[in-house]
């Protein structure tokens, strides 16, 4: 069993009250910082600081595990959903001050929206899957934390909208992903279980059903609904 890596914040304690108010409080506060900077034709400075602080941050997991003895392939390697979606809230804003194409922008920031969804359960129910010694236990939060801030900033202050059918397209291409991140955590083998494809997480969620295989199999259901519902409620606000 995982559990003993485990450590899952319950929903609605103290704890969870506490860190949940602070990472909303930093994002409301960015918000209004990012929209007073656009203002002022100047989000480019923005841009560089947000990308530097999410891409310096997916960096510095890595060789925080390893400084502090704890790297393993099994647990250590950015292979979960919210570790892509980090390393995308930390690349797309440095981009956003580049020349590159805006549809190869376009198609990150709907995988960064999609994949959100996972940072936005993380912070409601939040799971370390790596233990949560130190400075690792912030971590966390910075890190789902700006993904949810990035999505919101770019929605909002950069005023990019999401394609038509995004949320299907979006969907398929993570099920190739999905098959690829199954395949490792069988080559490592040991307590891999990247995308929770192994065994289900411990999150006090209703949405995690069963165990494996059915629990895959659910996840990717329940993952296609929330696709489409974040897909109208866009479509809605940005009429």
């Amino acid at each position: 069993m995982l559990e003993s890596r485990y450590y899952a914040i319950e929903f609605l304690s103290k704890e969870w009250c506490i860190n949940t108010s602070i990472t909303l409080f930093v994002c409301i506060i960015l918000f209004y910082i990012s929209k007073s900077i656009f203002k002022k034709n100047k989000i480019h400075l923005f841009n560089y600081f947000l990308g530097t602080i999410l891409l310096g941050r997916f960096f510095w997991f890595q060789w925080y595990h390893y400084n502090i003895g704890i790297w393993s392939l099994e647990w250590s390697l950015p292979l979960q959903m919210c570790s892509f979606s980090s390393l995308l809230s930390g690349i797309l804003p440095f981009l956003e001050n580049t020349k590159v194409p805006k549809k190869y922008k376009q198609i990150l920031f709907e995988f960064l929206f999609y994949f959100s969804i996972g940072a936005f359960y993380g912070i409601l129910t939040p799971v370390y899957t790596a233990g949560n010694e130190g400075l690792i236990y912030y971590e966390y939060y910075v890190s789902h934390g700006g993904i949810v801030f990035t999505v919101v900033y770019f929605l909002f202050i950069l005023k990019y909208k999401l394609t038509k059918n995004s949320w299907l397209k979006i969907f398929l291409y993570s099920q190739l992903l999905l098959i690829a991140i199954h395949l490792i955590n069988t080559f490592i083998g040991g307590q891999a279980n990247y995308f929770y494809t192994v065994e289900p997480p411990i999150a006090d969620n209703p949405l995690v059903i069963g165990q494996y295989p059915m629990h895959i199999i659910l996840l990717d259901i329940f993952a296609l609904i929330h696709f489409y519902i974040f897909y109208r409620i866009e479509k809605k606000i940005n009429v």
